[in-house]
């Protein structure tokens, strides 16, 4: 049996991956990491017993509660849990940069790193990479979208082009200039997904796409040309790809994160998640994105492989959209904010963690400072 660190238990992502772990015993888990949702790992901790602990905070309550298992803190703590854990497998389920960090420790430790952090790729790109190729882990991803195409791609054949399909989001069906007047709350309700905050945000603005784009062009190193982006209205249809001889393979299934969460953690085998698929019970349709009506995505499109401008798309991103929940700004603020940081950014190949970091810290304050202009106007 496979031992198993989940960083980033009590987000969405890690509470999945405890539900999978949990119904199948499929591995052994080892550690936990969470941020300050004290009450849910509270949970997992009774349930799971997982050996070791890491919070960003100090938790004497839970090492009260729990004197067998061994806690850690802060950020430093949640590396050096990873080293003592020493896991076979990894699932990255933090959000944001910080995500980067942990991954990269992974890196020298597992032998599988199930990747569902986007800032990995988007903010690590080549760095991560090679760390991988380095000392030879295998890196399963865990957004439906790369999931799928995982799935689809053939040993001796590379295909023609890839596809990605987004759900349109909760605004989809709103003209562009209705789009200035939508509060957070209409935004917020994503019409089949049930995620956090951030990731519905973006799936609105397709900054999501525009990250998935720039994932998929590192994970599987084809062109941003060759990467086809559809409206899937349902989230049945995943991905696709298609190769030369015209054929078009393409992954459909529930729109349910256990199910990739449960293909990376058991590759290549698969468990049962969810109930068997009726294929007389749904309807399979793509539509065109109009990338005119979300800027955003042209704009992933124009930066990829140019790691400092795919840093700040992110950041910005981050900064945009705690305005935007803050009602500081509108919500077709977020691409200006972010477009402003890009442009502004100085272009150039971080070579490492800490320079990545400084162009990070240095895109938050461009984005702040278009904030201040949006806010003002």
């Amino acid at each position: 049996m496979k031992s198993l660190v989940v960083l980033g238990s009590t987000g969405s992502i890690g509470r999945q991956t405890l539900e999978v772990v949990g119904s199948q015993k499929c591995l052994k888990l080892v550690g936990i990491s969470f941020g300050h949702n004290t009450r849910i790992a509270e949970r997992q901790i009774s349930y799971l017993k997982p050996r070791y602990v890491a919070s960003l905070k100090r938790e004497d309550s839970l090492k009260r509660e729990f004197p067998d298992i061994k806690f850690f803190c802060g950020a430093e703590g949640i590396e050096e849990m990873l080293r003592t854990a020493d896991p076979d497998y990894v699932m990255v389920g933090v959000p944001g940069i910080a995500g980067l960090r942990y991954s990269l420790v992974a890196t020298e430790i597992a032998s599988r790193i199930c990747l569902a952090n986007k800032e990995t790729l988007v903010c690590g790109g080549q760095i991560f990479l090679e760390s991988v190729k380095k000392n030879r882990v295998e890196l399963l991803p865990v957004d439906s979208e790369h999931s799928a195409v995982f799935q689809l791609l053939e040993q001796w054949n590379k295909p023609r082009r890839i596809l990605i399909t987004a759900s349109g989001g909760s605004v989809r069906d709103m003209d562009v200039e209705a789009l200035q007047h939508v509060s957070p709350a209409q935004v917020l309700k994503h019409p089949v997904w049930s995620m956090g905050k951030r990731v519905t945000i973006d799936s609105a603005t397709m900054v999501n796409k525009g990250l998935e784009v720039i994932e998929a062009y590192h994970l599987f190193g084809i062109p941003q040309d060759r990467i086809l982006t559809l409206i899937c209205r349902n989230s049945i249809i995943h991905g696709g790809v298609i190769y030369d001889d015209g054929v078009v393979k393409l992954h459909v299934g529930w729109p349910d994160m256990r199910i990739p969460i449960s293909y990376a953690l058991n590759y290549p085998v698969r468990q049962v998640v969810n109930k068997e698929f009726d294929m007389n019970s749904v309807s399979l349709s793509l539509e065109p994105l109009d990338e005119k009506k979300y800027p955003a995505l042209s704009l992933a499109r124009e930066i990829v492989g140019q790691l400092s401008f795919q840093i700040a798309y992110n950041s910005a991103d981050e900064v945009a959209i705690e305005a935007f929940l803050s009602r500081k700004i509108k919500f077709t603020d977020i691409f200006k904010v972010i477009q402003s940081a890009v442009k502004r950014v100085d272009p150039c190949d971080p070579s490492g963690y800490n320079e990545v970091m400084e162009i990070d810290r240095v895109s938050r304050i461009l984005a702040m400072e278009e904030v201040s202009k949006c806010s003002s106007q």
